[in-house]
Order: structure tokens, then sequence, then C-alpha cells
């Protein structure tokens, strides 16, 4: 099993929904919220998927082809994918077709961004504790 599929799977529902939570007190997203959506685009097969998704919709047969996987590899990885958002899918007839989520993409582009924006301005400068 590729490195990041079983902490992927293994992040569940919940985790994926803490990927889209906001800080209550902070009223932002935070790094360790972000973390599950991150991982799931964290797998050389997963990204592949998604750079070629980002040409446009695919169904599954067009996936497989394009990047030399088996059909149920292909399927589990879209899983992912569409559990941490960054996939639609939609059935016509008897094939199912994906694209990238785009509102969904960039609005955790942006909280991630964010967030880097929002620690860099706490930046305090150097101060060793250790004195």
């Amino acid at each position: 099993m590729a490195p990041g599929v079983a902490a992927a799977e293994g992040a569940g529902g919940e985790a994926i929904a803490a990927a889209t939570s906001l800080d209550a007190s902070a009223g932002q997203a935070t790094l360790a919220g972000l973390t599950p959506f991150f991982k799931a685009f964290c797998n050389g097969t997963r990204a592949a998927i998604i750079a070629f998704l980002m040409t446009g919709e695919k169904c599954v047969c067009e996936i497989t082809g394009e990047l030399g996987l088996s059909q149920p590899l292909t399927s589990h990885h879209l899983s992912i994918l569409r559990q941490a958002g960054f996939v639609l899918s939609r059935g016509e007839g008897a094939r199912t077709y994906y694209s990238i989520d785009w509102d969904a993409f960039e609005s955790r582009a942006a909280a991630f961004a964010a967030v880097v924006a929002d620690l860099r301005a706490q930046d305090a400068g150097t101060s060793c504790a250790c004195g």
C-alpha cells in the first residue's frame, strides 16, 4: 500500500470533516484542521489523478487509461479524494464522471494561505527560552 493511503483511509469521515471546520475561537481554519485535506492529496497516485482532472471532467476509464491503473485502484483513490472534498462525481448511465470541486479546493487553499499569513504575522522574532 502506498504511503499515506492507510492514514487517509483511517482518517474517516470525522477527520475529513474536521478539515473543513473552523476554529470557533479564532474564526478561521487551523493547520491541524486542514491536515486531513492535504494528507489525501499527498500521495503520488492521487496527485496524478488531481493533475489529470485539472484538464476537465473525466470518467474512470479515461483516468485508468491515462495513468495505467486498475479500475478498482482508481476507484479507491477517487473515493478518498471525494471524501476529502477534492473531487465531485456525477453518474450518467453506467458511467461515473469525476471533476475537481473548484469551490472546495479554492476555499481550502485560501484557508491554508490565511492560516500561514496569520502565523507569520505572530512571529515575534527569535527568543530563546533556554536562557
